[in-house]
């Protein structure tokens, strides 16, 4: 395997940052079936930043819909590997993993990507770059999860993505933290802004 392909972005994270996404995850009929008809319930969080603590969140929510899913973190940035390969060392959290790896995946095939506020930080034209590597990875039926979201969660945008194109376009905000409907378009997805 050769590099991991991507770039290194600003690494922030929080407890419950991607709480509307994974609610989401849980709930979705479409991502629901995927996880539980695959043979492999295999979840790659792609670039999950410099704490594991998205990771170790998605999978324990995960756990309600399948509760043998194992979950990879894939971080292009070795040091925030070792943080979350540090963060599972003592065996508590089963079927979590950490690795270095970026667009191709690390050669996992699994059947959901989340990839949340990465290509936010990537130039509008390396996004369909980055999709197609991500599509040639998933397992036959897979899922990718393309957002963004703010520093706290409150204001999240997504695109679900299947093999052959964007499935669907969620917005989800705490209606105290926007004024207008509008103010949620600073957290589209970096492809949906520029048109």
């Amino acid at each position: 395997m050769g590099a991991p392909i991507g770039q290194v972005t600003r690494g922030t994270t929080g407890h419950n940052r991607l709480r509307r996404s994974d609610r989401w995850l849980v709930h979705s009929s479409r991502v629901r079936t995927a996880l539980q008809s695959c043979p492999d319930p295999l979840v790659v969080d792609l670039g999950y930043g410099a704490k594991p603590v998205t990771t170790l969140e998605l999978a324990m929510r995960l756990r309600r819909v399948r509760a043998e899913v194992r979950v990879v973190g894939l971080e292009i940035e070795p040091g925030r590997v070792l943080a979350g390969q540090a963060a599972v060392q003592d065996g508590r959290t089963p079927g979590v993993e950490f690795a270095l790896g970026g667009f191709e995946l690390a050669g996992h095939r699994p059947i959901l990507v989340r990839a949340f506020n990465v290509l936010r930080q990537y130039p509008v034209d390396a996004v369909d770059d980055a999709w197609a590597a991500m599509r040639r990875g998933i397992a036959p039926g897979g899922l990718i999860v393309d957002g963004t979201c703010d520093e706290l969660g409150r204001l999240c945008c997504w695109v679900l993505l299947d093999a052959t194109a964007a499935v669907s376009l969620t917005l989800a905000c705490d209606p105290f933290a926007i004024d207008r409907p509008s103010d949620l378009a600073e957290r589209l997805p970096k492809v949906l802004i520029h048109h």
